[in-house]
């Protein structure tokens, strides 16, 4: 039987995965939404993105997943089969999430599919183009605060701040910047600039973060003590946000605040930020962007971006890969002097 875009009234999307994923698909959501104010797209993911995007004005409902099992998938798959979808798009193609939507019974599903040749944005939004020829992506990335979350951080900022990002995903080599850099950087804006620094992160990170509350009392650590929706709201009031390739600089990005960020085994081109003030700064290579709001650092070595869990020039147990090494604190003193301070 044919199915025709008229005939969607309804639609149901699903990412399952981090912080970023969802971000960077709020672009789809956002595209059909701009194309046909009529829809009704529900969105379903883990708790965590779920709450940054529940005030989303193009989403009609946010709905929260529990857990990943299979039997608690069945329940939640009855429940929705309720909902009537016309649509379901499936952004976490799995063996487990074809099971699922298939279980939704929407009328037609359209599924994910990865392609290291676009940038995670454009190829969240690609997925809808089957049906929806004529959508276009936004030229940067969008998120709507509560407006409690907001009055809560205000109450606690008394002056402009710098936001240090430390902490990534420990499951990938050429993710983390060496402590000593975020220390030498640190110092220099507490020396030149009347900002404050305040360090977000999670719990985990608190740790790897500690060493720099050493510095001066002017460096104030928020790891694990502000929910996602709060440690939003800190990052949209910051002067800049300096970060690895995580979560929290994706969502520094959609609130169009300045970044910094560096990057090694994972492709720019790819997990970079996003937008149309985004640029790749690669190392003793000619820098074209007049007035960048984003800065993406990264190696010239051959073999950047090698997109490998594990650096082959290191032990599995190291922390720090030659490509990050290469980024010296003086690289991004700079850049923040030139382009955002």
């Amino acid at each position: 039987m044919n199915f025709s875009r008229s005939q969607i009234k309804k639609i149901l999307i699903f990412r399952f995965g981090a912080i970023g994923d969802v971000v960077h698909s709020s672009a789809l959501f956002r595209a059909i939404k701009k194309f046909n104010s009529e829809l009704k797209i529900d969105y379903l993911t883990t708790a965590v993105p779920a709450a940054l995007i529940k005030n989303d004005p193009d989403l009609n409902k946010v709905i929260i997943l529990e857990n990943k099992s299979y039997k608690y998938l069945v329940k939640l798959a009855s429940e929705l089969r309720k909902e009537e979808y016309d649509l379901c798009i499936n952004l976490q193609p799995s063996i487990r999430t074809r099971f699922f939507s298939c279980l939704i019974k929407a009328e037609r599903t359209l599924v994910y599919k990865k392609s290291f040749k676009l940038h995670a944005v454009e190829n969240f939004w690609q997925t809808a183009l089957p049906l929806f020829k004529n959508i276009k992506p936004e030229d940067n990335l969008s998120l709507f605060l509560p407006c409690e979350a907001k009055e809560k951080i205000l109450s606690q900022i008394d002056k402009k701040f710098v936001v240090f990002n430390m902490g990534v995903s420990p499951t990938r080599q050429g993710r983390r910047w060496e402590t000593d850099n975020w220390m030498t950087i640190g110092r220099h804006i507490l020396d030149n600039y009347d900002y404050d620094i305040y360090l977000t992160g999670s719990a985990e990170d608190a740790e790897l973060s500690e060493k720099l509350l050493e510095l001066s009392d002017r460096v104030k650590s928020y790891c694990g003590k502000l929910d996602i929706l709060e440690n939003t709201a800190l990052v949209s009031h910051a002067k800049l946000v300096i970060s690895g390739d995580t979560g929290p600089l994706h969502i520094a990005t959609a609130l169009n605040i300045p970044t910094i960020s560096f990057y090694g085994a994972a492709p720019y081109s790819r997990t970079g930020p996003y937008g149309k003030n985004s640029c790749n700064f690669i190392i003793d290579k000619p820098f074209s962007c007049s007035n960048p709001l984003h800065i993406a650092v990264s190696s010239s070595r051959e073999c950047v971006p090698c997109n490998r869990r594990k650096c082959k020039y290191i032990s599995k147990n190291d922390l720090y890969t030659p490509c990050l090494q290469d980024i010296t604190p003086g690289i991004v003193i700079e850049l923040m002097e030139r382009f955002i301070l």
